[in-house]
């Protein structure tokens, strides 16, 4: 088999969890990790070869040798150089559909999540067609379990109940136990995966049933609804007159589209102009740290006495070199509050964070 994925998300310890359950079901494993460069966010490949005998082989998958390709990263799963090891008439893909943004997508607004269904059909191409299982392994991780870090563990269900993964389901469950790791919720995310092939829409019912609000999406505000909540957040990222040209700007969209009877655009443009003017700049960072909510969450959830650090990665330090996030603790709040403030220079020839390259290309 073949595992692509993304450095940072536990491909490696997804190929030796199921390395270990190889073992532990009598069977021969040899492995191959290829990291090359990958960081965190990089691409990361892992090839395994499981035999009920040994067998004198090369670690390494050769051109169209894979059976079961396991896609934890939708692009990656999809590069040619890594659909080199799978064949139309012998390789299962079992793909996470997630769309993941890439590190240049993030940093560059021009560039946009490839057609998916262009993505998909290269993996459809280079594999068995119709036996392919495609599940959107980190969002149905995040609605379960809170978390998308349990979405490896979810694929690999869905790869066992496709019975392209044989192993006993025994021996799956006792590796991810002696794994280690959140043992309860990994193994029901084994059990959902499985679900998410054996009855999804059982499954889907489960997951509406956890998330009874997932339907009431911000598209099912009303206009005056969206305004009542993003006006007073912009007056207090900026200031009234910033709110006020927001509020401007919408209603010049209403009434270019009243005469249609629909307010369909004028939403739209409520939701996504928000976006583009409360964007994550070091004041806004400050001032979010600064919210009395963080405060309460803390003591509600770990007592009166609990303490907490802020992790942060400035473009300041980074840029001379820095390549870790800082920790800074509650003696960062005069600083905070001196860079909250501070937020009027934003967009003025005085603000010292506007001259950044990312700042200027937006601006752009």
């Amino acid at each position: 088999m073949r595992i692509t994925g993304v450095g940072g998300t536990g491909v490696v310890t997804l190929s030796q969890v199921l390395g270990a359950a190889a073992v532990i079901a009598g069977r021969h494993v040899r492995g191959l990790d290829q990291l090359g460069l990958a960081q965190k966010g990089g691409a990361v490949v892992s090839d395994l070869k499981i035999s009920r005998e040994p067998v004198q082989v090369a670690h390494k998958l050769a051109a169209g040798e894979c059976d079961l390709y396991l896609g934890a990263d939708l692009l990656v799963a999809a590069d040619a150089r890594n659909l080199a090891a799978a064949g139309p008439q012998r390789t299962v893909a079992v793909v996470s559909t997630t769309r993941v943004p890439t590190g240049k997508m993030i940093l560059d607004t021009a560039t946009s999540f490839p057609d998916p269904d262009g993505v998909l059909a290269r993996i459809g191409e280079a594999s068995r067609a119709g036996s392919g299982v495609f599940v959107d392994a980190r969002g149905l991780a995040e609605s379960l379990f809170g978390d998308d870090q349990f979405a490896n563990i979810l694929l690999i269900g869905a790869a066992f109940q496709a019975g392209c993964l044989p192993l006993p389901a025994s021996a799956l469950e006792e590796a991810i136990a002696l794994n280690g790791v959140k043992v309860e919720a990994n193994l029901q995310a084994f059990r959902r995966g499985r679900q998410a092939v054996a009855d999804p829409a059982a499954l889907r019912v489960t997951v509406d049933s956890l998330n009874p609000t997932e339907s009431v999406s911000a598209a099912a505000l009303t206009l005056s609804e969206i305004l009542a909540i993003r006006v007073p957040e912009l007056a207090s990222y900026q200031n009234a007159a910033y709110a006020q040209s927001y509020v401007d700007f919408v209603e010049k969209v209403r009434k270019a589209e009243e005469p249609t009877g629909s307010t369909e655009l004028t939403e739209t443009v409520a939701r996504q102009l928000f976006k583009l003017m409360a964007y994550k700049d070091e004041y806004e960072v400050a001032r979010l740290s600064l919210d009395p909510a963080v405060d309460r969450d803390v003591k509600a959830r770990f007592g009166a006495g609990a303490r907490y650090v802020y992790k942060l990665h400035p473009p300041i330090l980074r840029a001379l070199g820095m390549k870790r996030k800082i920790s800074l603790g509650a003696t960062a709040k005069p600083a905070f509050t001196v860079l909250r403030a501070m937020r009027r220079l934003r967009g003025t020839p005085l603000d010292v964070f506007g001259y950044a390259h990312v700042r200027k290309w937006s601006a752009s």
